[in-house]
């Protein structure tokens, strides 16, 4: 079946000096050759469907299917049909495995074993053991995103950034391999709760709801409550009221964006409801915040 495709080797040659790693944003078509990497590769879909040629295997992707590839695999990835408006657009991150190595030293360094083993796993070279995941609720998207941008801009210490971003994609991606691993005496663990807060933190400009979190976590909203007071010492309105407050303080010092602007920005529609919420957090409207400060 192999026999069928023209193989392209994708080296590793772009990648930003001492930084071995290097993005894409891809929209994938019919004339894509089917390739292998000389190094690893994180992909996710980010807009359309399509089918994602792997190995021997097809499979049908759509919006939030991620991969993990290393080194040697052999895919490609094709749209859904040959029509302009069935776009199939897809991120790729591929790493040297220098800086994956580096990551599993820091790892064993904090005594994080068991990540720094996943990681190491992820360096192997036996194509069958690829990783596919489903990014339901766009974190490791975001990360990704955010290097994107680093990446392409590449402004001072875009590669500390990346770098970093890094890490907390493959910290994202161990958990979200890892979301059913619970606690003896819990069906939510601390991992569950980590992946709520980034999720939160990434997503402050929307309407997030303890429904949608209680679904994320595959629990009831009751028991996800609890739970979240449990592992964080504060009520999920508490939580999500403070961290929206905190980036809205952020974004009065640091720009010039109306209040409005600000309200909207943070999660909030009704920037009245914005206001007496400020004022109740810190006692100054904002203002007056922005002018004291």
């Amino acid at each position: 079946m192999l026999e069928k495709y023209k193989y392209t080797l994708v080296a590793s040659d772009e990648f930003l000096e001492d930084s071995f790693i290097y993005l894409n944003r891809w929209q994938e078509s019919f004339e894509s050759a089917h390739h292998f990497h000389d190094c690893i590769e994180i992909t996710i879909v980010e807009e359309g469907k399509g089918y994602h040629y792997l190995n021997e295997e097809v499979m049908a992707v759509k919006k939030g299917e991620l991969f993990v590839l290393p080194l040697g695999v052999s895919h490609v990835f094709r749209p859904s049909s040959s029509n302009s408006e069935d776009k199939l657009i897809v991120y790729n991150v591929l790493l040297n495995p220098i800086v994956l190595q580096q990551i599993v030293d820091e790892a064993r360094s904090h005594n994080e074993n068991h990540f720094a083993e996943w990681c190491s796993r992820l360096m192997n070279e036996r194509i069958n053991e690829y990783l596919h995941l489903m990014d339901k609720y766009d974190i490791c998207l975001s990360i990704i995103r955010n290097m994107f941008g680093e990446f392409q801009q590449r402004q001072s210490g875009h590669s500390v950034i990346l770098h970093a971003k890094l890490k907390e994609l493959l910290i994202n991606l161990f958990r979200l391999e890892h979301r059913f691993i619970i606690n003896t005496d819990s069906k939510i663990s601390s991992f569950a709760i980590n992946e709520v807060i980034s999720y939160m933190n990434e997503h402050l400009h929307e309407t997030i709801t303890i429904a949608d979190m209680a679904r994320l976590m595959l629990v009831s909203e009751g028991h996800f409550l609890r739970m979240f007071k449990k592992y964080t010492s504060q009520t999920f309105t508490e939580h999500l009221q403070n961290i929206r407050i905190e980036k809205s303080c952020h974004l009065l010092l640091y720009t010039d964006y109306t209040i409005k602007e600000i309200s909207n920005f943070v999660g909030y529609k009704n920037v009245d409801y914005f206001r007496s919420l400020f004022i109740k957090k810190l006692g100054v409207a904002p203002n007056k915040f922005r002018k004291k400060v």
